[in-house]
Order: structure tokens, then C-alpha cells, then sequence
């Protein structure tokens, strides 16, 4: 028996969200006993800063994933097509035998801006009518874009998972020193104009990250803060930082940029400002120095709490699920027997297959 194989589309090897997030379901479908094939338009370079990830590092030379240019996408009888971004979508299409169900292309829906109609001219937006099998990386973005699925498609949320044990600051003590504040400047200027606001107030000290990071240098920053202040794009699918610094114990200021709702529950584990609302961080963070036993312990503790539920290796069990419901509503409209299990499934090795505790690179 020939075993099903998972074609994955990504649009580069840089390390950034969306892909590092690609990276972790193929390292899913694997662990289900599938194989795997990586599509890119770019060569893959032997240096990689994206294998470089420690959980990625087994992929780099491994005899089970192949990489491969995405014009050779070649799709078997009982294979699956895994897009996040939906440029992708006629091209995983197109690489369907005709008489295949598109029930078989996966795409994994990372961001709320699919919906949006002025994002890349409306075709996201048109994308998730096409027929396909969806999985929404939590709630928010499952909201958002349900009015424009075809409603005989399969859907599932799953949340997105991540290594925030990676980033715990368990040592972490209240002191008496300035309120040390963290931002990065990657999306936005907002925290470079908290800063100017603050500059002549000596119970505060202001640190930004101005350049892409490698995680051990965002650990570092995340650990040294007492509040981190989100300062997202208008629009976000998850916003990987906020929970981060969540996970470090840091009190975290946000505005709602639609998918960081998913963690964020304003007054219980953050402070909820205005979008780029220079006055609101500030009387925010005002809020958390003249209270830092008190409501800043809070927020923290909550915190900590809502990064229990993101977990990579729930992520995984679930994806695996998802993708043998795909494989019977596929087969099952192409007239075709039930599939099976791959002959080498290895989730019971748990989730620790899927995880490593330090894990490195940039992204």
C-alpha cells in the first residue's frame, strides 16, 4: 500500500509566521505516518535560517520530506494539497487528477484579512468561495469567514499552537526599580511615540526592538519587560508576540486587531487600548506602575494561564483528525473505497515528538 503523501505550498523559506506555522504541520502530518512534499517557487538554500528552528532541524536532510519547485506539484491517488495563502489555490487545483474532489486541498486560513475586500484586490475574499476543506487557526478568523464558505465544504478551528513554554520567565519578581517596557517597532511606530510621551518620567524605561530577532533574542526581551506593548498591523491573524510576552509574564497592552482576541480578554489577562492611541498606552501603563501588586499581578497570572491552551501538540492530534475526515469526504465523493490509516503512524509517541524545549533561529 502506497503511503498518502501531504503537498505543501509555501510562498518562501523565510521564517516568517505564516510559514514557520506551515512548518509545523508538516512536522504533523509526518508524525501521523504521512509523507510529505514542500513546494516553493524559490530554490531552498542549504543555510536556511528557517531549518535553523530547532524543531525544523530534522527536516533539513530528512529522507522524508521532499522539497520540491512548485511546478512539479504531482498529486496521488490519495493525497492532500496543504495551502495557507490562497495564491496557491489554483495552482493546488491544478495539480488534481480531473476526476479529484477539491474536498482534497487544505487550506489553512492564518489571518482575518482574507475576508477583508480590499486586501490584494478582493481575491482572497473570492478564494474562500472556491470549494476546498478549511481549517481556521482559532475562533476570530473562523468567524470572519464563514459567511463566505461554500457550506458544504468541511471547517474546523483549530487553534493555532506554539512553544510558549519556550519563552517562561519562572523566575520573574516583582521590583522596585523604573516599569521596564518592551515593543517592537516591526508593524508600527506606535511604541517610538509612547516612548517620546514618556521620556522626561523616570518611573519608566523603554526598550524597543527594531529589527527581526532570533527567538532566544526575543526571549531575552520578552524576560527583561515587565509590560510588553503590542503594536500589531490594523488587521491580524494571530499576533504571535503579545502571546509570547504573555508566556514571559508580561503584562500585555494590546489594541484589537481582530485574531489576537483569541488570547487577549480585556481587564482579565491584558489592558485593551485604541488602535495607535498614543494617550491610551500611556494611561495604561501608568495604570500597571501605580499597581503592580495588585492589578499587574493579576493580569500576569491570567496570563500565564491562557498560554496553557495553546499547545502545538494538541494542534497536531487535531490536524491528523481533520485530515482523515478530508480523506473520507474525498473518497467518498469520488466514489472511491474509505481510506485507511497510514501504515506508519506514530502519534503514540505523544506530543513530545512534535516539540523540542529550546527552540532556535530566526523568523
Amino acid at each position: 500500500m502506497t503511503t498518502p503523501t501531504l503537498h505543501f505550498m509555501t510562498p518562501t523559506y523565510r521564517p516568517a509566521g505564516g510559514v514557520v506555522k506551515l512548518m509545523d504541520y508538516v512536522n504533523h502530518a509526518l508524525a501521523g505516518g504521512y509523507g510529505a512534499a514542500v513546494y516553493c517557487a524559490a530554490p531552498r538554500r542549504a543555510d536556511e535560517p528557517l531549518f535553523e528552528i530547532e524543531r525544523f532541524r530534522g527536516l533539513r536532510d530528512s529522507d522524508d520530506v521532499a522539497f520540491l519547485p512548485e511546478s512539479q506539484l504531482q498529486v496521488g491517488d490519495d493525497d492532500l494539497v496543504v495551502i495557507s495563502l490562497p495564491v496557491h489555490y489554483p495552482l493546488a487545483l491544478a495539480g488534481l487528477r480531473p476526476w479529484m474532489s477539491p474536498d482534497r486541498i487544505v487550506h489553512i486560513v492564518q489571518g482575518v484579512r482574507h475576508a477583508n475586500p480590499r486586501w490584494l484586490g478582493g481575491g482572497p475574499l473570492r478564494t474562500l468561495s472556491r470549494p476546498a476543506s478549511r481549517i481556521s487557526i482559532n475562533e476570530i478568523v473562523a468567524g470572519v469567514i464563514a459567511p463566505y464558505l461554500d457550506p458544504r465544504g468541511l471547517h474546523r478551528t483549530i487553534n493555532l499552537g506554539h512553544e510558549v513554554g519556550y519563552f517562561a520567565h519562572p523566575g520573574r519578581e516583582v521590583h522596585d526599580g523604573p516599569l521596564r517596557v518592551a515593543y517592537t517597532t516591526w508593524k508600527s511606530e506606535i511604541g517610538d511615540k509612547v516612548a517620546h510621551d514618556l521620556r522626561d518620567d523616570a518611573r519608566f524605561e523603554l526598550r524597543a526592538v527594531r529589527e527581526q530577532t532570533s527567538w532566544e533574542g526575543l526571549r531575552t526581551i520578552y524576560r527583561w519587560a515587565d509590560v510588553f506593548l503590542s503594536t500589531p498591523g490594523p488587521e491580524e491573524g494571530f499576533y504571535l508576540p503579545g502571546l509570547e510576552a504573555m508566556a514571559a509574564g508580561a503584562v500585555v497592552v494590546t489594541p484589537d486587531v481582530g485574531g489576537n482576541m483569541a488570547y487577549c480578554v480585556p481587564d482579565v489577562n491584558c489592558l485593551l487600548v485604541g488602535y495607535e492611541d498614543v494617550a491610551g498606552y500611556v494611561t495604561a501603563l501608568r495604570r500597571v506602575e501605580a499597581d503592580r501588586t495588585g492589578l499587574a499581578r493579576a493580569l500576569r497570572e491570567q496570563g500565564l494561564l491562557t498560554c496553557e491552551a495553546f499547545d502545538l501538540g494538541s494542534e497536531g492530534e487535531l490536524f491528523r483528525e481533520f485530515v482523515a475526515q478530508v480523506r473520507e469526504r474525498a473518497a467518498d465523493r469520488e466514489g472511491r473505497p474509505s481510506p485507511s490509516r497510514p501504515a506508519h503512524d506514530r502519534t503514540t509517541t505523544g506530543p513530545s515528538a512534535l516539540t523540542t524545549d529550546v527552540p532556535e533561529g530566526s523568523r
